[in-house]
């Protein structure tokens, strides 16, 4: 089970099913030790957030009794120079954005794999997001993956491992192998991954039961998830602890 996930969608995400509360006493539950909530960025068009949503998180306690509470979210990339769905007059009040790309936005151009690494780089580079979401997910927007596991390591971006897509009923063919070049790069830099469950419900918040069947096959070892380095991932973060 995950201390720290960093990944989580309410109901303001538009299909997802629990709210902020809920999630915060499901982790207290659980004696989790960091969560962040990543609703979707607007231009996903289910997304309910809105800009005012975004600026009005910062209103929600840091910290309740031993959990601490990031206010983050999860942006869309939207064209080929990695512009994305949130303003900077938001990421200044945010603690955290996750970047990604996700079907039903309207990207700005021609969906190819030249194209769709170009953005996906340029989003790493534009000093303004802290992860990719799950980026071995390729199934919709093709990349070159090692391309952008180097260009995440130069510019100090952590990329996801996200349990929801390794489930079985999830799992694509092209996963594995995806894994396996993410993080040789990663291990050659180094560097560590983060792991996120992608919760849209509080029964999935902190479940890795999916990576721990695959985690050996991977290469994947437990010195390099970040999610075990609190501090560590805090000072990536440039957050101060409460």
């Amino acid at each position: 089970m995950l201390k720290v996930d960093l990944h989580l969608h309410t109901v303001a995400s538009g299909h997802a099913h629990s709210t902020i509360l809920e999630y915060i006493n499901r982790a207290q539950e659980l004696k989790m030790e960091i969560i962040g909530f990543t609703d979707h960025g607007p231009a996903l068009k289910c997304s309910l957030a809105d800009e005012v949503y975004f600026k009005c998180l910062p209103r929600i306690p840091s910290k309740i009794g031993n959990l601490l509470i990031l206010k983050g979210v999860e942006a869309n990339i939207l064209n080929i120079d990695g512009e994305i769905d949130v303003s900077d007059r938001i990421i200044e009040k945010l603690d955290f954005v996750i970047a990604g790309f996700h079907s039903g936005v309207d990207y700005g151009c021609e969906n190819n794999i030249g194209n769709n690494t170009k953005a996906i780089i340029n989003t790493i580079k534009s000093s303004k997001i802290n992860i990719i979401s799950h980026p071995f997910l390729i199934k919709h927007y093709k990349i070159d993956i090692e391309a952008m596991s180097y260009a995440a390591c130069e510019h100090n971006v952590l990329l996801e491992i996200n349990t929801h897509y390794l489930a079985e009923s999830e799992l694509l063919k092209d996963t594995f192998s995806n894994l396996i070049k993410i993080i040789k790069i990663i291990k050659q830099h180094q560097q560590k991954v983060i792991v996120n469950s992608d919760a849209h419900n509080i029964w999935e918040m902190a479940n890795d039961d999916s990576l721990k069947k695959i985690q050996n096959k991977i290469g994947l070892t437990e010195e390099m998830i970040i999610n075990n380095y609190p501090e560590e991932l805090l000072e990536k973060l440039k957050i101060k602890k409460a």
